[in-house]
């Protein structure tokens, strides 16, 4: 797993817990529905986070364990399910964490697997799986509308981070396609199903900000440009009534063991 990455999210992860959005429920259910989880059920969850990914599965009684690496992060994971004594959690990288072979139904991964190594990570779950057992990993991308609010906060984020700004973006499209390559690629999963779930939320500018603070290059800037850059946002959306609808797309991505 990058651990950069990672150890940013970490340094972050009470504003993380806060603002970073959650999955539809239809999601959850469609995996729960197509892994034919029992309520014995075992789960491998794979960069925790704060539990974003976890806590719908640990509603439904599920045991699971979970692999995180940032310390802080698994606290308030831990504090988050602290009702449900069937999760347990690992201080640990999918890549460095000491096998349990054949022993899990599912593996999931909300919003991380892509920080994994490819080479190394899809074989290791594959082994940790039972025979017939599947993974559920799931991304939300960012949908931005061609609206003057977005065209606006695009403007801001031209300004503070012009090297992430001025690249092209990857569409959501191409996205998908390489994550569906990367498990098809692997030879270790089969009948890969692809599903995407549309939705959105509604932020006030205090959320709305609390969110960009988790994103990297916010963490980079020094402390006079994250006070001007949130200034800048907060205005924006002061102009524009105080708040912002964000569309996001939720997108499954379930196979089987081979």
């Amino acid at each position: 797993m990058n651990r950069k990455r990672s150890e940013s999210f970490n340094e972050v992860a009470e504003i993380y817990d806060a603002a970073r959005p959650s999955y539809p429920s239809q999601l959850i259910e469609d995996v729960i529905e197509m892994a034919n989880l029992t309520h014995s059920a075992s789960i491998l969850d794979i960069g925790t986070g704060t539990g974003k990914g976890t806590v719908p599965f640990a509603e439904k009684g599920y045991a699971i364990y979970c692999l995180e690496p940032g310390e802080r992060l698994i606290a308030i994971a831990s504090q988050n399910m602290r009702l449900y004594p069937k999760v347990t959690f690992e201080t640990v990288t999918l890549e460095d964490w000491n096998l349990r072979p054949s022993a899990f139904d599912l593996a999931i991964s909300a919003q991380a697997f892509h920080w994994v190594n490819r080479e190394k990570g899809y074989p290791k779950v594959a082994q940790a799986l039972k025979e017939k057992g599947y993974i559920a990993f799931f991304w939300n991308f960012s949908i931005l509308p061609d609206t003057s609010i977005f065209q606006a906060l695009k403007e801001t984020f031209q300004k503070y981070v012009p090297t992430i700004s001025n690249a092209k973006p990857s569409s959501v499209e191409s996205l998908i396609k390489k994550r569906e390559n990367w498990i098809l690629n692997s030879f270790c999963f089969k009948n890969l199903v692809v599903k995407q779930y549309p939705w959105s939320i509604d932020y006030d500018a205090e959320r709305y900000l609390g969110l960009l603070k988790t994103q990297t290059a916010y963490q980079e800037f020094t402390e006079a440009e994250k006070h001007n850059f949130s200034d800048a946002i907060i205005q924006i959306l002061n102009a524009h009534g105080g708040d912002v609808t964000k569309p996001y797309l939720s997108v499954l991505f379930f196979a089987q063991k081979i």
